[in-house]
């Protein structure tokens, strides 16, 4: 009898081979789940030390180095190789597109749809989705590129310009 463990790791690694881009976005949401944690943890922990807006940057900061990290190491492991401090900067300037879209998703529904005028934790969600699904592609596409994304042919150095 095999233990519901290796059913879930199983199930995970059919999904990683019939579906790679749906199992990178779970990794991508399963990271950013673990950062919320920290990023609570985190908050809480500075709001005692010092002013809470100053222990919100604060989580926010550790949270989102926290995501960069296990992005960078599980989500898109696979990424052509790049300095570790120009991907964070990109990392950290995405995150932050991210959120304004977010923002702006939350703000256009509570503006535009009466539904959502009435029942503003509603927005939620679907500003948590709308920023995820764009930092998500962000980070795909800019921050950490994968190898077929290359646009060069043929292999090159890290440092030596695409032709």
């Amino acid at each position: 009898m095999s233990s519901p463990g290796r059913g879930l790791v199983g199930w995970l690694r059919g999904l990683e081979s019939s579906y790679p881009e749906l199992a990178r976005f779970m990794r991508f949401g399963a990271v950013g789940a673990s950062g919320l944690i920290v990023d609570i943890a985190t908050t809480t922990l500075a709001v005692q030390a010092t002013h809470p807006d100053i222990g919100f940057a604060i989580g926010i900061g550790v949270a989102m180095t926290w995501n960069f990290f296990w992005n960078r190491r599980i989500t898109f492991s696979d990424s052509v190789p790049g300095p570790l401090w120009r991907q964070y900067l990109g990392f950290c300037a995405s995150c932050s597109l991210g959120a304004a879209v977010n923002l702006g998703t939350r703000t256009l529904l509570r503006r535009l749809v009466p539904l959502f005028a009435t029942n503003i934790v509603m927005t939620v969600p679907v500003g948590v989705v709308t920023g995820m699904m764009f930092n998500y592609l962000l980070c795909r596409r800019w921050v950490f590129r994968s190898p077929a994304s290359d646009q060069a042919s043929e292999p090159h150095e890290p440092s030596t310009p695409h032709r």
